[in-house]
């Protein structure tokens, strides 16, 4: 094997190659050190994790024997061999993205006498980045905690048409300065959804103040909206509709406001005036208003627990989020998201198996976008020590039962989601394919390769509508989605 003593590098002036290994550990990024003739020498613990190999396994080998499974390995070999300082590009199978710069030894002449790549993970650099962007001013979002893993939407929208078409009618509406209310069932990303609209007409630095109408009362959300006056000495409390002064207002849970605070907030809406609590003159306040609800704000209007006056002002232009279930195409594309988040967090990468992936692609996910974040969070603990995949996934894949709370059914008629009822609802949706691209239930059935008596028996069960299974599930403690 090569040799290329670590401790001789004036650098680190150790006193044993061990003690040299121990300081390259501070470095963030990953480091892979080649001899000349591409012998792998040493991998740090970070280079580790991003290539998913253990230094044991590579030291002593030749780079190109590794067997790393990221797209652009090839090409970053090829450059490694012609001892070029060209940077690759590398994505792991997880969809999370390296920056591989091979260098040569300062100084050295070609052929050089050893080279390193260093391994940079671009999803942590942005992470960081973002964080640090958030240290550096203060969070105008109230009520709310930033997720570490924000949605790209750009490939959303690409994966799922239901999506891009909601996004585009919230975006003209943005343009036009219309009124939104978004409409969906819980862990949908109603917030994620807000804030990407707001990011589309305001610049980076207007506010997007998020109101939780579910928090107070009569008196709190009065105060909460339009500020207090002074008291002992101390200034004013500036309310949420002056915080969000040249940018946008987002009422979520609009649907749980105070029937008698309605009357305050439509009066805003309705001039765009707020009294000062002091006493002093009113004042125009010039923001955007979108709100949000998992409610039938409809059948609250018909039922006189909301405001006719006050739906017709929030809903000038509904935008229903589809929920997970009807974006099938984008259960993968998520998991890969928040795997990205809960790597940046693990000593080894966490590689979800293409069977736990195709599970989670057949289930229906009552609790949305919410429900697979918190599935993906169990899956980084249990995952590992699980001795029966299929046992774990059966585990995971069983929904909360919270009776009382959909309000699109009233609670009535939802089949529950268990095994069994997802496995009739799956083999319906096969079914019901199957007749419409056929034309009859007898050639559906030579399609499928079963009876028509199975067919027409199938078809006669009483099943779940996918517009019934609208159950809005809440779930303690997990990140807003």
């Amino acid at each position: 094997m090569d040799d290329f003593i670590l401790a001789d590098h004036p650098f680190f002036s150790a006193r044993s190659q061990a003690e040299a290994e121990l300081s390259l550990e501070m470095l963030e990024d990953g480091v892979v050190m080649l001899s000349a003739t591409g012998v792998v020498l040493h991998l740090t613990t970070e280079a580790e994790r991003q290539l998913g190999i253990g230094a044991d396994v590579a030291r002593g080998r030749q780079l190109s024997d590794l067997a790393v499974r990221c797209q652009g390995w090839d090409s970053l070999l090829d450059v490694v061999a012609k001892g070029q300082s060209t940077d690759c590009m590398l994505r792991r199978v997880d969809g999370r993205d390296i920056l591989a710069a091979p260098r040569a030894a300062p100084g050295a002449s070609a052929p050089a006498a050893a080279q390193i790549i260093v391994l940079r993970d671009l999803a942590g650099l942005d992470y960081r980045r973002e964080r640090a962007s958030r240290q550096a001013k203060s969070l105008r979002t109230v009520f709310i905690a930033e997720n570490r893993t924000r949605p790209d939407f750009v490939e959303q929208r690409r994966l799922a048409p239901e999506l891009d078409r909601v996004l585009s009618r919230g975006e003209r509406a943005m343009l036009q300065g219309a009124r939104i209310l978004i409409t969906g069932e819980s862990g949908v990303g109603k917030t994620e959804v807000a804030k990407f609209l707001h990011s589309t007409v305001a610049d980076a630095d207007a506010p997007f103040v998020v109101a939780n109408c579910a928090l107070s009362g009569d008196a709190q959300f009065a105060r909460a909206m339009f500020g207090a006056p002074a008291a002992g000495g101390q200034q004013r409390f500036v309310g949420l509709i002056e915080q969000s002064e040249g940018g946008t207002l987002f009422l979520d849970e609009v649907a749980e406001i105070p029937l008698t605070a309605q009357a305050l907030l439509l009066r805003f809406l309705e001039d765009g005036i707020v009294n000062n609590p002091d006493g002093g003159e009113q004042r125009v306040v010039n923001v955007r208003v979108i709100a949000a609800t998992n409610r039938d704000l409809r059948q609250m209007v018909r039922e006189g627990r909301f405001r006719a006056d006050l739906y017709y002002r929030l809903a000038v232009v509904p935008l229903r989020v589809p929920p997970l279930r009807d974006m099938p195409a984008l259960i993968d594309h998520l998991t890969g998201r928040f795997l990205q988040t809960i790597n940046h967090r693990r000593q080894a990468s966490l590689f979800v198996p293409r069977r736990v992936r195709e599970m989670l692609g057949d289930y229906s996910f009552p609790g949305n976008i919410r429900e697979l974040l918190n599935i993906v969070q169990k899956l980084s603990i249990f995952l590992e020590e699980a001795d029966d995949l299929a046992e774990l996934m059966a585990d995971l894949l069983a929904p909360i039962d919270i009776p009382g709370i959909d309000a699109a059914t009233g609670g009535q008629g939802a089949e529950p989601y268990d095994l069994r009822s997802e496995v009739r609802r799956y083999e319906r949706t096969l079914i019901d394919q199957a007749i419409r691209l056929h034309g009859s239930k007898r050639k559906a059935a030579n399609a499928l390769g079963v009876d028509i008596g199975t067919i027409v028996r199938k078809t006669a069960e009483p099943t779940a509508e996918t517009s019934t299974a609208t159950t809005a599930k809440t779930y303690s403690g997990e990140p807003n989605t």
